[in-house]
């Protein structure tokens, strides 16, 4: 098993290359894997993923615990001595992102008295789980400003292994499952977290930390946050985004929101001005078609889903009308209802429509279809009414 002082990662998170031997080997699922006699990758554990890197210029594939030891997939042999190296952008991300996630944790404690029970530290997205109801407004921006404080304040950040009696004597955050060579992770003044992740040296190297959202959870309210780079980012494209709506409106940032609020209070005013009239035409059409003398309808809009076609056959049939065929030549659907007996409509449309490159379906009375040509559904509509003039 490897010593405690083997784990690199432990003793200097900063650690971002090194040379060691390679220990043990075997082989799994065509990869090989190895143990080395010191190692500085993290191997994941505690919200934390796992570390990526090379081995002798072999990308680490896959890492797997073997008898409480760490192995490194890599899909070429290697033995003897070897340079190691930490993808160290990858790296220092989870640390801004995990540091930050106690530090947050401890002011949510600090400002609202609510203890954090879920931690989450994916590629988007970074949560945790607080105890409690909604959070408010007020209260997100108390504990924003809160953890940012302790950033600034630029608080030392250390880690040490304490005995069961040492232990006791600390105000821990939470009780670890193990008494014995507990790793602790303090920030001065703040917190003592036993924890076996990377951190950074100080809270300043977190650099920002944005909540951006909540949400309900069963047991309390998830947080989604940022820190550091991710942050940064995150901030920068908002502001583009910000800016750009200003220039389209011509406006400034400041007033941008206004703008969209009245653009989107006109666009439902015209929404529902454009449903009234649609539905005002919709009631003339009607009116025409059930005004001809033919106990069959056959035609074709512009504009209209399946919804309106199905309810204005409906109303045809209501009307007194027998076959009604109504089709959107721009959507190329079409729908067919009757009130003729024995005679189904699903069925005709099930052993026909292969011949005239359609697809669809239905019940007895009413059946819809789609095609993917104009000239196809043109076609259909003539065999449907030669269909129903062979029949009556």
């Amino acid at each position: 098993m490897i010593d405690m002082s083997k784990l690199l990662y432990r003793e200097d998170a900063f650690c971002e290359k090194w040379e060691t031997e390679v220990d043990n080997t075997y082989e799994k699922d065509g990869l090989y894997y190895v143990s080395l006699k010191e190692t500085a990758f993290y191997p994941g554990g505690g919200g934390q993923p796992a570390d990526r890197g090379t081995i002798a210029d072999l990308e680490v594939k896959a890492i797997e615990s073997k008898d409480a030891v760490p192995y490194y997939g890599l899909e070429s042999r290697i033995k003897g001595k070897v340079e190691c190296r930490i993808e160290w952008d990858y790296r220092f991300d989870l640390m801004q992102q995990h540091t930050g996630q106690h530090l947050l944790s401890a002011a949510f404690r600090l400002v609202l008295d609510r203890p954090t029970i879920g931690f989450h530290l994916g590629q988007e997205a970074v949560t945790i789980d607080v105890s409690g109801d909604k959070l408010t407004e007020a209260e997100l921006q108390l504990t924003e400003q809160k953890v940012n404080e302790l950033i600034y304040d630029n608080r030392q950040i250390s880690s040490y292994y304490v005995t069961a009696a040492q232990l006791a004597e600390l105000p821990v955050v939470k009780q670890p499952s193990v008494t014995e060579d507990v790793r602790i992770v303090e920030i001065d003044g703040v917190e003592y977290n036993p924890c076996g992740g990377t951190h950074v040296l100080s809270t300043g190297q977190i650099g920002l930390i944005k909540i951006l959202k909540t949400e309900k959870q069963k047991q309390g309210q998830r947080v989604y946050f940022l820190c550091g780079k991710r942050a940064l980012e995150t901030t920068r494209n908002m502001f583009s985004i910000v800016e750009k709506a200003a220039d389209q409106f011509q406006t400034n940032s400041q007033e941008v929101l206004d703008r969209i609020q009245k653009q989107a209070a006109d666009l439902q005013a015209a929404v529902k001005r454009a449903e009234e009239l649609e539905a005002r035409l919709e009631e003339l059409e009607l009116q025409e078609l059930i005004q001809t003398e033919t106990p069959i309808v056959a035609r074709s809009y512009e504009g209209k889903n399946v919804k309106a076609l199905q309810r204005m056959a409906a109303k045809l049939l209501e009307a007194g009308k027998e076959f009604v065929i109504l089709s959107d030549a721009g959507e190329r659907k079409l729908v067919l209802t009757h009130q003729l007996n024995e005679f189904h409509s699903g069925n005709l449309f099930r052993t026909s429509l292969s011949e005239f490159g359609g697809k669809g379906g239905g019940s007895a009375q009413m059946a819809q279809a789609s095609f993917q040509q104009t000239e196809d559904l043109e076609r259909y509509v003539r065999f449907l009414q030669e269909h129903y003039r062979s029949i009556v």
